[in-house]
């Protein structure tokens, strides 16, 4: 019997021990930790629109650090502080520019070798504005054509269009009014000068902005060309991995519906017998709710002294089932002297 329960004890710490390195590895790799040394530095810029604290810092597409902090410096620019690994050199020619990471807005610190010294820059230095670029404002390109949006009366052109569909279709007589149409339209835009020339103005500003960093302009549509070159190349692969998901759905379904039974007819009774269980025994689990934080608490000012639990063991006693159910009770260890010693 002993050489049964040391067998089960030993396959019970293997199993849990497995189980503590599985969680351990799950949260290492969702939380994105990252364990090897790093070093803190900083970047000025005049605009981190869309920057987020924990989004990367690569270099080269390469994964290196992550954004630490972002503040407000008193002359209105931001100061962007950023870890990166032991092995990345920065110099006083490395730029920093912030950089689109995907089609819906996420961004990315970039760091890049530019013209400039090759002095090493120390932990906790600072690259000044100079050599610093935002990423591309998409909202205010946008935005600039929003006073000719509001210019156009929506009435007036389906009424245009409708007359022009009249007398395209061989109704001469709704020539005269396609005339009234067109010059009441075009009254409206003479009109609505200031709003056009605001436009204009919106525009210039806009093309100004994106004429500075052509070069990043340029590399946004070459990476997007080569992404739907890449995408064109592999569509097979992606009509297949289509097709693969749709038919492992339907599995997935038929599988469901077969189970489906056997989980009413086990799952559900049981989980009906706990919760009366529950129920009948409320007192108990009510009072176990409320001694639990207690409990935790103790355990917490146990763990005050460092990363591990100190413990004075007393007695190990492992509760078996018996004949007929009743409980047999052994003891493996003890000791009553010291702190064990009974009162």
């Amino acid at each position: 019997m002993r050489d049964n329960l040391g067998g089960a004890i030993w396959r019970l710490a293997i199993f849990l021990i497995v189980c503590a390195f599985g969680i351990f590895s799950m949260f290492a790799i969702f939380a994105q930790l990252r364990f090897q040394d790093e070093k803190t530095y900083n970047a000025q810029f005049v605009n981190v629109t869309g920057l987020e604290i924990g989004q990367f810092v690569r270099i080269a597409g390469v994964e290196v650090g992550k954004v630490k902090n972002i503040t407000i410096q008193p002359d209105t620019t931001a100061l962007v502080e950023f870890s990166a690994d032991d092995s990345v050199v920065l110099t006083e020619g490395t730029r920093a520019v912030i950089r689109y990471s995907d089609l819906i807005g996420g961004r990315y610190l970039g760091l890049e070798e530019g013209a400039g010294g090759v002095k090493r820059v120390n932990p906790g230095g600072t690259i000044p504005l100079d050599r610093t670029s935002p990423a591309l404002d998409l909202d205010s390109l946008i935005g600039g054509f929003r006073p000719l949006f509001r210019a156009l009366n929506p009435d007036q052109v389906n009424a245009l269009t409708g007359q022009l569909i009249s007398a395209f279709q061989g109704q001469g007589d709704t020539i005269n009014e396609f005339l009234t149409q067109t010059g009441a339209l075009t009254n409206t835009l003479a009109d609505r000068d200031q709003l056009i020339g605001d436009v204009i103005t919106n525009l210039n500003t806009v093309l100004g902005s994106i004429g500075d960093q052509n070069t990043q302009f340029a590399k946004a549509v070459d990476s997007l060309s080569e992404l739907m070159s890449s995408l064109a190349q592999r569509k097979g692969d992606i009509s297949n991995a289509v097709a693969y998901a749709n038919s492992a759905a339907g599995g997935v379904a038929d599988l469901l519906a077969q189970a489906r039974p056997a989980i009413k007819q086990t799952v559900v009774p049981q989980l009906d017998r706990a919760a009366s269980i529950i129920v009948a025994d409320k007192d108990y689990v009510d009072n176990l709710l409320t001694t639990l934080p207690n409990s935790y608490q103790m355990i917490n000012r146990q763990g005050l002294y460092g990363d591990y639990f100190t413990f004075y063991l007393c007695d190990i006693v492992l509760k078996l089932n018996g004949k007929n159910g009743q409980p047999v009770y052994v003891k493996m260890a003890g000791q009553d002297s010291g702190r064990c010693t009974p009162r």
